[in-house]
């Protein structure tokens, strides 16, 4: 696996930027749970707990690591400038000091895993999208994201039905990666967004994928478990990385009028996010006791 892109003194410079948007990020944070009188994060579950995803799935959070249910996670999304982010749980380390990833579950059908992937063209389409994404950034008077590279390419697992990527993005002068992976199931596709430090990203893979051998659909939702009769999905795995719902646009070419993709429209500043979320361990611990 490739190191992230870029050397020492940009690495110094992000540093720096993350630390201002640490101080930042946590004044907002305290005003925002100040006016509302109320905890930003109210109900985290504590490992070992059973965290319920839909109602097709399950992920054990085992002891040292949290996860919180949808409305938990919306607000800290939107806290974070990660609008949009609903239906979705939050699973991570205790304290969340190394990473943090969000699942969502989407009922598209069942996705044929036969199709051959084309790394090139895909980060072709995703760059497009990422532009025109941009427009709904600049109306929030946030800062402008661009995607610059492939940091590991798309490649499908067929034993555990996963499909997975890392996708280098830029903002404020400062590059992030963002960690994806679709887990296939009967009827529908589960997405874990994977958020690290680019510098411990191999690490964070590891752990992260240690994790979702934990991960499992109920029985009567699991990918060979397709019956004649069932929903079929109308994309395969490359309209799974470029976005389900773009994914016709995509086959006919006309994804040019897409506002953007979700695969690359977050606005993670990963380092600065991660110490911000760190600051958050008391809290967590505090609501637990």
């Amino acid at each position: 696996m490739e190191r992230p892109l870029g050397d020492k003194s940009e690495s110094s410079s992000a540093g720096r930027t993350s630390r201002r948007l640490l101080a930042t990020a946590i004044v907002v944070l305290l005003t925002t749970t100040a006016r509302a009188d109320e905890p930003l994060v109210k109900d985290p579950h504590h490992g070992p707990y059973k965290q319920q995803i839909s109602s097709v799935a399950t992920w054990q959070v085992d002891q040292g690591y949290v996860s919180l249910d949808p409305a938990d996670t919306t607000r800290l999304m939107e806290n974070m400038h990660n609008p949009g982010v609903a239906h979705s749980w939050l699973y991570a380390p205790e304290g969340m000091q190394r990473w943090f990833s969000v699942i969502r579950y989407e009922d598209t059908g069942h996705v044929s895993d036969d199709e051959k992937i084309d790394p090139a063209a895909i980060l072709e389409q995703l760059k497009q999208g990422t532009e025109r994404s941009n427009e709904e950034r600049r109306k929030r008077g946030w800062p402008e994201l661009h995607l610059i590279g492939w940091q590991v390419e798309p490649h499908y697992e067929p034993d555990t039905k996963r499909l997975s990527w890392a996708a280098v993005s830029e903002s404020e002068g400062e590059r992030v990666v963002n960690y994806t992976t679709k887990v296939l199931s009967r009827t529908g596709v589960a997405t874990v967004t994977l958020v690290t430090d680019p510098a411990s990203l191999d690490q964070s893979i590891v752990e992260l994928k240690g994790k979702l051998d934990s991960f499992s659909f109920n029985p009567d939702q699991k990918y060979a478990e397709f019956r004649s009769g069932d929903k079929i999905a109308e994309y395969g795995l490359t309209g799974l990385i470029v976005g389900g719902a773009a994914a016709a646009a995509v086959k006919t070419g006309a994804w040019k009028w897409l506002l953007g993709i979700l695969a690359a429209s977050w606005k993670l500043v990963a380092a600065g996010v991660l110490a911000l979320l760190a600051s958050l361990k008391s809290l967590f611990k505090r609501r637990s006791a």
